[in-house]
């Protein structure tokens, strides 16, 4: 098993980057939340369908190392930040992903019960992202993490507007990824604005997009799905398959369904908050707000 990590020319230019102070349009609140993983009905809880219920697990074994690689690419540039509102922004935006981390891995035990093995899982992405910090430059690790948080705050507003999609979870899952994506959406112009003010290289950023959203992301689910499959024994069907493709590329999918969005991230004036999403979070967060530890965070 190994994750695909195409070796094209990784030359950036600085080219004077100006100073881009922060464009965020919510607030990003470090909430903790609580759930009760218990509901779990099998391994296959999506619709019995082993293909979709592997690839959401696989999403979630991803997230705990991730998370972590997405905070230290961010932090590497933190005493180059000249802006306080941007500088207040990477510590709550640290403190968000710390708690996905926690809440990913709490579920990702209850789903090891069942038969997954997403430690396994985890570990491996752990030990691919330690290798990227011995072999890529900062630059490349922060560029890599914009694209990966245009990707999760895309795949937010369609699990927002899209809930019907994840009828099929346990509730306790459901309502994780929900909040989850309320706060990819709250903060997903900060590694963003980070890379504008300290890199400010558009052309190669939008050669490391092309690269993850054509090739890494797509090819490391498929096989972290595969992976947790093979573990469980199990061999998928046709009818799961294209099930699970219908999901992603048929009528209102998570691909075809955001793929003008997706699209967005390569116009050279793009920025994250062009997509205003401020009504949608504030929808969420008071549908959420019971499982909020500190209820004045739906403020």
């Amino acid at each position: 098993m190994s994750i695909i990590n195409p070796s094209l020319d990784d030359s950036f230019s600085p080219s004077s980057p100006k100073s881009s102070p922060s464009r965020s349009k919510l607030e990003i609140v470090p909430r903790r939340v609580t759930f009760e993983f218990s509901d779990f009905d099998g391994p296959f809880y999506y619709n019995s369908n082993s293909c979709i219920s592997a690839m959401w697990v696989a999403m979630s074994a991803s997230f705990p190392a991730g998370e972590g690689e997405f905070i230290k690419s961010v932090k590497l540039f933190e005493n180059q930040i000249s802006d306080p509102k941007l500088k207040a922004e990477v510590r709550d935006f640290a403190h968000q992903e710390a708690h996905h981390s926690l809440q990913h891995r709490l579920v990702n035990k209850e789903l090891d019960k069942l038969g997954y093995e997403t430690g396994k899982l985890n570990d491996f992405f752990k030990d691919k992202l330690k290798e990227r910090e011995q072999k890529w430059s900062p630059e490349k690790r922060l560029a890599r993490t914009v694209c990966a948080e245009h990707v999760t705050a895309v795949m937010a507003h369609h699990a927002l507007t899209h809930p019907e999609h994840m009828a099929n979870f346990p509730e306790s899952f459901r309502n994780l990824f929900l909040w989850h994506a309320i706060e990819e959406i709250e903060h997903k112009s900060v590694a963003f604005d980070v890379y504008q003010q300290c890199v400010g290289d558009r052309k190669f950023l939008h050669k490391q997009y092309k690269i993850f959203t054509r090739f890494e992301f797509p090819f490391n689910m498929w096989l972290s799905s595969r992976f947790l499959l093979k573990q469980l024994g199990h061999k998928a069907t046709w009818k799961e398959r294209k099930e699970l493709w219908s999901s992603l590329y048929g009528d209102g999918g998570l691909i075809s369904d955001m793929r003008g969005l997706y699209k967005q991230f390569l116009t050279e004036d793009f920025h994250p908050w062009d997509h205003d999403d401020s009504a949608l979070v504030d929808q969420w967060k008071k549908t959420l707000s019971p499982y909020f530890v500190n209820h004045s965070a739906t403020k």
